[in-house]
């Protein structure tokens, strides 16, 4: 066991060794960094009335005058203050409330319950803005900023700052990562300046004497804290990235002599405003290193100023690392326990005779002092026998028990031991401690009893830097105080404040901290006044009202009014007649008024308990614009128009001119007058879903809505103009394998079919081109072969081959337009379905007639019929939803229309004439 202890001893030395020369007794300070929230929530009232610093009652005052309070007054901490990230709007000319405002990030879209809308920015690094650094000593800065005096917008401190406004969301997981990133001695992510490098305060743990200090535990000597004081949740993105922050800054990373070193920055919430135990404090609480013990809060609460000092105290005083009596180095000056100098020296129990236990001064369990620790105990007490002892243990040596015999030794018994006439002559003895302010002396034995100490004994310990009581330690402790004239009376709100005289720390008390004092009374169901009692002459304000005369009264911490109430509010009297919070909301309208003649249209009503006259128009003179300027009951009845022109359309106009300009520019015509056309010089855009908007009386709408279309048509959005509620609109509603016919999603017999050598599908079946091919006088090509031409030779202009006749006949077609899908047969005069319809002809150029694919050059001098509706007559493609139309022939089929468009042979073999090769 002592080899493990003597390992530990060791290596404790070596670690310490490096820490630079330290007073014993100093207390090592932690750093700490203060993040106050400064968003819209912390303007709230407190409820307790205004902070003793100045200023209205809010949150966000009461926490700037603790803050204060703090900074001015303790000094065992290297304090830094932070906030929300704010830009400062204005310029300061005679107040920063009147001439400066604060803008900050704005988290609006962002929901913090399921993340949706919350931007990496609203939760970025460098929404940590630190406002004073950790400097030793440089809590003034602090103070300044929390001083309730202001000259600036910005930040300069040579300009007198303040923080004397909120302007931001609450990103607190965006603070904790910025404060992790100043610890380490980093800009923001985005280079946005945390602290100027360079500069005192920058990169605190690498200027840091004691960075490679650490404890037996494996984390650095010295404390670093982040408190979080925030009065509200997350509200800039989840809350587990803000629990993921604090938690990350327990493993800080920073390059030391060239090793990185992991350090552990503790996150410290206090949730202000907040009930004891709020879910998302406890949470950054136990993520930035607090135990979670159940059934206790890890995280600090606090309501109005006096509190939140206390919660602050509380972080700074657990967090200060001073030594205490247990055998270690806990204020990391290579020195252990140097602050009991009574410790290894010698002690008793206090027992006399052979009854007394010899030992020496130990460490007390609780670390405070030290405690005597008896190694050698003494005896039991029996009979006294001549023996030189005090056997009985009542301070007298042999007392009666040497009587008739002579020694050598005398001894304090009232006896003369060595039978020289004399009883206890010349026996002293030492007496007392030179612990502390004590001094040992000597006591002479007289009559058989020690006594006439002359040590200087223990006295109550005070705060002078010295070990009055003796028991080792020189000060070391601390008592309750108060600021109030004749104490605090510890009744009600009050409770009496806390100063502690440090070790070795020079003799003097600290500042009285945490002490709550009496304030004015109020209803609210506590004792503010400390007189004992709760909410005396709180009420007594007079609210008598036309319901009856009565007082307030305070009921359970809130005021009310004991008048009796009426039922009816009916007059205009400026009360709440019928006590309902409401004031003459009954009260009726008191009938037309003009302002004694100024105004047109006005109404009487009860305003502020008198009838005022509200509304209405000025009255001026009369002008066109269909309104009573000039309040005579007659509109526009001297409209006061220029020469020419006639009050019309509610404003002065010119007739309509003949012709087809009647009006000028930006004018329409009106019921024969020119009006203001409210839609000129107006361009209405697309609609982000792509519907097409129109003007209507000068605004943009969507152009459907204000479109009628005729059964069975409807409005199509991207154009606001009607079409057929089927394919050949919405050519998307017919599968892969169909075609768009006549409005009908039929099947295309020739999906899935695969052709080769040159061949096409027509109708589900591969057959060849017709293109170039030459047949015999008095035969045509028909799907790549020549078959017998029924009319044998060509019919004249305007005649049709009527096949079934073999004669040629009037073409039907001519008026005749077919739908898409459809063609019409000449000789009948009929639409059907076009042979054409999905048919791709093999080789590029080649156009489709009848089913069959042609050269163009092929069809020139042929009467033909081509339905104006669209179908395959024209068409390389597979029609109109495949990109059909057209096709891969462009421009060249184009050109050909006027020679095909209404020419067209009928499946029912109706020609004109053989194609290729027939007899003309």
């Amino acid at each position: 066991m002592r080899k493990t202890i003597a390992s530990i001893a060791t290596c404790a030395f070596l670690s310490l060794a490096l820490a630079p020369a330290a007073l014993a007794g100093d207390p090592l300070k932690p750093y700490v960094v203060l993040i106050l929230d400064t968003s819209g929530s912390m303007d709230s009232s407190t409820g307790s009335g205004p902070p003793s610093c100045g200023g209205t009652d809010s949150r966000l005052n009461h926490a700037k005058c603790a803050i204060n309070q703090i900074a001015n007054s303790y000094g065992d901490m290297v304090l830094g203050l932070a906030r929300f990230r704010e830009t400062p709007v204005g310029t300061y000319s005679t107040s920063c409330t009147a001439d400066c405002s604060m803008a900050g990030v704005d988290c609006g879209a962002c929901d913090e319950a399921t993340g949706a809308g919350c931007t990496s920015a609203m939760s970025a690094d460098n929404l940590f803005e630190l406002l004073t650094p950790l400097v030793d000593g440089n809590t003034g800065d602090t103070a300044r900023w929390t001083d309730f005096s202001c000259q600036t917008c910005g930040l300069s401190m040579g300009s007198n700052p303040e923080i004397f406004e909120t302007g931001s969301w609450t990103p607190i997981a965006g603070s904790l990562k910025g404060a992790k990133r100043y610890f380490a001695g980093q800009q923001a992510s985005d280079a946005t300046q945390i602290w100027p490098d360079g500069t005192p305060g920058f990169a605190p743990i690498l200027n840091d004497p004691y960075n490679q200090v650490f404890m037996p535990s494996g984390e650095q000597c010295r404390p670093y804290i982040v408190i979080s004081l925030t009065d509200g949740d997350e509200t800039c993105t989840t809350f587990s990235n803000t629990a993921a922050a604090a938690a990350d800054l327990l493993s800080t990373q920073v390059t030391v002599g060239g090793q990185a070193r992991t350090y552990r920055v503790r996150t410290k919430p206090i949730g202000f405003g907040k009930v004891p135990g709020d879910a998302e404090i406890e949470g950054i609480a136990h993520a930035g290193g607090a135990p979670d013990v159940a059934g206790v809060n890890e995280g600090s609460y606090a309501q109005n100023q006096e509190e939140l000092q206390l919660a602050i105290s509380a972080i700074i005083a657990e967090s200060v690392r001073s030594e205490a009596c247990n055998e270690r180095d806990d204020d990391c000056d290579g020195l252990v326990d140097e602050d009991f100098l009574s410790k290894g020296t010698a002690c008793s129990d206090g027992e006399l005779g052979v009854c007394r236990g010899t030992g020496s001064m130990v460490c007390r369990a609780d670390g405070t002092g030290t405690q005597c620790h008896i190694a050698d105990p003494g005896g039991t007490a029996s009979a006294e026998i001549c023996d030189g002892l005090d056997n009985d243990c009542d301070g007298l040596t042999d007392e009666g028990a040497c009587q008739g015999t002579c020694g050598d030794v005398e001894l304090c018994n009232n006896l003369d031991d060595d039978c020289d006439g004399l009883t206890d002559e010349g026996l002293t003895r030492g007496c007392g401690t030179d612990v502390g302010q004590c001094a040992a002396g000597t006591e002479t034995c007289v009559a058989g009893v020690w006594q006439g100490c002359n040590a200087t004994g223990p006295t109550p310990e005070v705060c002078d830097g010295l070990d009055n009581n003796c028991d080792g330690a020189q000060d070391g402790f601390a008592e309750s105080c108060s600021t109030i004239p004749g104490g605090n009376p510890q009744v009600g709100i009050c409770r009496a404040g806390l100063r502690v005289c440090t070790a070795a720390g020079g003799g003097s008390f600290g500042t009285c901290l945490g002490e709550v004092g009496p304030r004015a009374e109020s209803c609210n169901t506590l004792d503010d006044d400390c007189d004992g009692v709760v909410d005396e002459d709180t009420g007594g304000a007079d609210c008598s009202s036309a319901c009856g005369v009565g007082t307030t009264v305070c009921v359970n911490g809130q005021l009310q009014c004991n008048a009796t109430a009426t039922t009816s509010d009916a007059t205009c009297n400026g009360f709440d007649d019928d006590c309902d919070g409401r004031i003459d909301e009954d009260a009726p309208p008191g009938g037309a008024c003009d302002q004694g003649g100024t105004v047109c249209g006005g109404v009487s009503r009860c305003v502020g308990g008198q009838y005022q006259c509200v509304g209405g128009e000025p009255i001026r003179e009369e002008a066109c614009d269909c309104r009573d300027n000039d309040c005579d009951t007659l509109v526009d009845e001297d409209p006061n128009c220029p020469s020419g022109s006639t009050c019309a359309n509610c404003e002065c106009a010119f007739p309509c001119q003949e012709g087809e300009f009647p009006c000028p520019a930006g004018k329409m015509c009106v019921n024969d007058f020119c009006a203001a056309d409210p839609c000129y010089a107006v361009t209405c855009p697309t609609t982000q879903s792509g519907e097409k908007q129109t003007c209507v009386e000068g605004a943009c709408v969507v152009a459907c809505s204000v479109t009628s279309c005729p059964a069975p048509l409807v409005c199509v959005a991207a154009t606001g103009q009607c079409a057929p509620d089927d394919c050949r609109t919405f050519p998307e509603r017919c599968g892969a394998a169909e075609l768009c016919v006549a409005g009908t999603c039929v099947t295309d017999a020739c999906a899935g079919v695969t052709c080769t050598d040159g061949a096409y599908c027509a109708g589900g079946a591969c057959v060849s081109s017709c293109a170039g091919k030459v047949c015999p006088s008095g035969e045509r090509c028909e799907l790549g072969a020549c078959v017998a031409d029924p009319c044998g030779r060509a019919c004249p202009p305007g005649l049709v081959c009527r096949e079934a006749l073999g004669q040629c006949v009037n073409n039907q077609c001519e008026s005749i337009q077919c739908q898409v899908g459809q063609w019409c047969d000449p000789g009948q005069g009929t639409c059907v379905d076009d042979p054409c319809n999905g048919v791709t002809c093999p080789n590029a150029g080649e156009v489709c007639r009848d089913g069959s694919c042609y050269l163009p050059s092929d069809l020139q001098g042929v009467n033909q019929y081509v339905a104006p509706g669209g179908g395959g007559g024209c068409s390389a493609g597979r029609g109109p939803r495949d990109g059909g139309g057209l096709g891969g022939l462009g421009g060249l089929v184009l050109a050909l229309a006027g020679l095909w468009r209404r020419r067209r042979r009928a499946r029912a073999r109706e020609s004109s004439s053989a194609l290729v090769g027939g007899a003309s």
